[in-house]
């Protein structure tokens, strides 16, 4: 291996697009209390493909409690494949709005909504949709 080949190894990827953004909501609560409670023997892969973003879906890994989120770039039919990434919960749906919504949602639209789009593994997918409703932006202050 030579050093440049080293050199690139080791700088992190920044993200970018999508994945940035599901990075920032991480980030903003994997120190809460709330969510290390959640991340305690939580084991999990899961690769969210957001059909408005064309070149970037994002794989989220927790394990040994630590969440881990990564930027996959979309290069090629077999560039999101299960035996490339070895994710257990896969969710492809149309647009953010949908996602973002997610942690609102009942049971009963959770699984309407999930219908829309394709799953695989939706179990997984729920544990991280947990940590990702801690994230919610704070409510405004009652009027007095």
């Amino acid at each position: 291996m030579k050093m440049s080949e080293e050199k690139q190894k080791s700088k992190p990827v920044r993200l970018k697009g999508f994945p940035m953004l599901i990075g920032n909501l991480v980030n903003s609560v994997k120190d809460t209390p709330e969510c290390k409670d959640l991340l305690e023997g939580m084991r999990t892969r899961v690769l969210f493909n957001n059909l408005e973003d064309k070149r970037w879906a994002c794989l989220v890994t927790v394990d040994k409690n630590q969440i881990k989120v990564e930027g996959i770039r979309k290069e090629g039919k077999d560039s999101l494949s299960r035996k490339k990434l070895f994710y257990w919960g896969y969710w492809e749906f149309p647009n953010l709005q949908t996602m973002m919504g997610a942690s609102s949602w009942k049971s009963g639209k959770w699984i309407r909504k999930m219908g829309s789009g394709k799953v695989k593994g939706a179990s997984q997918i729920a544990l991280i949709g947990q940590i990702l409703a801690l994230a919610r932006p704070p409510e405004p202050p009652a009027e007095k």
